[in-house]
Formats: structure tokens, sequence, C-alpha cells
């Protein structure tokens, strides 16, 4: 596993210690877990599949970490196998959790999940038993009823499936190399059939920790208006055309499937707009940055209010 995490490795202010310890003092005291959650604790940035902590210049959550550390937050990246199962993912994400607690003495941390990110954080609370170290979990177009794009690419729903496959496998590996690689079993796990049939049986929510979720929509006419809707990527428009006549989505995940816990909305970003990428642009309608600022003062601060 990569050592990926991205903050400082030591023992946090006494203020911060102070807080961390009302953070747990209050879970006796009668409060829902969402109010117990909205505590100032460490927020853990997740990437998605085929996803890494920075390569270069790039990092996956283009300048977030920075925005947020400005804005006064604690914040760590992590880096998981970009090619491999939910459960594999979970489990190197479970060693650096643990890293997390460990270097800030924090009880707990708050989770924000891009994409397949949002499935390892669920494994992890739920099949890894990391609901008290986990105080929140927000997921960002995360296919929690899967993607019927990977369907499709499997040939698990009638489709263009070798156009598909091309695509995803494309869009996933592309510059990916050194992970242990195992992308159908990965797809697999992407779609409707497994995320209804076992995953979402298999991983129900905690009563400890509370749910959020987020959805991106993107549409495919040019002449919209640029400030409220965003035009997808063409890197995405196979997934789109085929999600199109379900519903609203981001290219890869409907927000039918982003729906999880407590929705907080939908904002007009495809799949690759939803964390800044390309390299920080993204539609004129939504500042990435801005977005991740507020979602962290709602998680962090009990009188901010929803990002949405």
């Amino acid at each position: 596993m990569r050592n990926a995490l991205r903050g400082p490795a030591v023992v946090l202010s006494l203020g911060f210690l102070i807080a961390c310890a009302d953070a747990t003092g209050e879970s006796d005291t009668g409060k829902s877990s969402a109010e117990v959650a909205r505590q100032p604790l460490p927020i853990v940035l997740l990437h998605g599949a085929a996803g890494f902590d920075q390569i270069g210049p790039l990092e996956y959550y283009f300048d977030v970490a920075d925005t947020l550390e400005d804005d006064g937050q604690v914040v760590f990246t992590t880096e998981v196998d970009p090619l491999q199962t939910i459960d594999v993912r979970a489990e190197e994400l479970a060693e650096q959790i643990d890293e997390i607690l460990a270097a800030t003495g924090a009880p707990r941390v708050h989770l924000i999940a891009h994409s397949q990110g949002g499935l390892d954080a669920r494994f992890l609370i739920s099949s890894l038993g990391y609901g008290d170290r986990v105080a929140s979990l927000t997921t960002i177009a995360t296919p929690h009823q899967g993607s019927r794009v990977a369907d499709v690419g499997l040939g698990l729903v009638p489709g263009p499936a070798e156009e598909v496959i091309g695509f995803l496998i494309d869009l996933l590996v592309g510059g990916v190399v050194g992970s242990e690689q195992d992308v159908i079993a990965q797809l697999y796990q992407l779609t409707e059939e497994y995320a209804v049939g076992t995953f979402n049986p298999e991983n129900p929510d905690d009563p400890q920790v509370a749910y959020y979720s987020v959805g991106g929509v993107t549409q495919t006419n040019p002449f919209a208006n640029p400030f409220t809707k965003d035009v997808c990527d063409p890197l995405l428009l196979v997934g789109y055309f085929i999600l199109a006549p379900t519903g609203a989505n981001d290219g890869l995940v409907t927000v039918t499937s982003a729906r999880h816990g407590t929705y907080l909305g939908s904002v007009p970003a495809d799949h690759l707009d939803e964390v800044g990428q390309l390299f920080g642009t993204t539609a004129l309608g939504f500042n990435h940055r801005s977005f991740y600022r507020k979602l962290a003062r709602f998680l962090t601060d009990p009188g901010a209010p929803a990002p949405i």
C-alpha cells in the first residue's frame, strides 16, 4: 500500500483535541448522528476508480486540499489501488485511516469520497467495522445503485458492449501503471446488478455515521446557459448517451444512483468537473473550490448551511 497521506503528521493543537473530545462526549447526549458528526474533525478525501493522490502537478481533487487548509481545515488525501475491487481498496484505506487517527489524536474523521471511493468508504464502515471512527461520509457521484454503463460494457444488459468496454478501459486505465490490476472485477462491482443484488444488502448504513450525498448533472446542448448548465466533456459522451434515457446524469452516474442518505443536491458538473478536472477547468456555473469549502464548513461547523 502506498502511503499517500496528506496533512500534518503531528499532534494537533490543544484546542483541536478539546473539540475532538467534545465530539466524542456528545454521542451520549441523545443527539442524532448528523448532529454529532458536524464537529471540527479531520477531513479525508477519497478518490474514485483509476484515481490517485497526485501525479506531478495534477491532483485528483484539484487544489481542494490547499483550499480547505487555507480555510483552517485539517485535510488528508488517501491513495488506494486505482484498478482494484472495493474490498481490496477498503482494506488499504483502513490502514491509512488508522494512521490519520494516530497522527492527529482525533477520535473520528469526516470522509468525502468521489465515485467508487464512496463504495470503498461504505465497505470500510459496514464490513470492516469503522463506524466508530467515521463521523460522516459524503459521497460525490458515487454509483450507490450501480452504473448502467458498466452493465452495458460487460454485456449484462443490451447495448454497444464493445464500444463501451473500450470507453471504460480507456477512461479507467489511462496512464495508470504499477498497480495490481483487476479491471473487469472492478467494473462488475460498479454494475447495477452487483450494487442492488450484493453490495447494498451486505453493507447497510451504520447508525453511528451521518451519510450525505451529492450528484452531478451535465448535458450536451452547447448553447445552454453556461452559468447554470454544464456541457459534457467529450471523454464522457459515450456514458452520457447510455444513461440519458434513464434520467439526469454526469456522464457516468445518474442522479438517482448518486442519492444516498441525506441528499444535499445536484451540481452542474460532469464526472470530471466534480473534482476540478482537468487542471481546475470546470463549467462556469460550478466553482469546485467554493463547493468543497462550503461542504467542509457544513461538516465541521454546526451553524453552517448545506453547500448546495
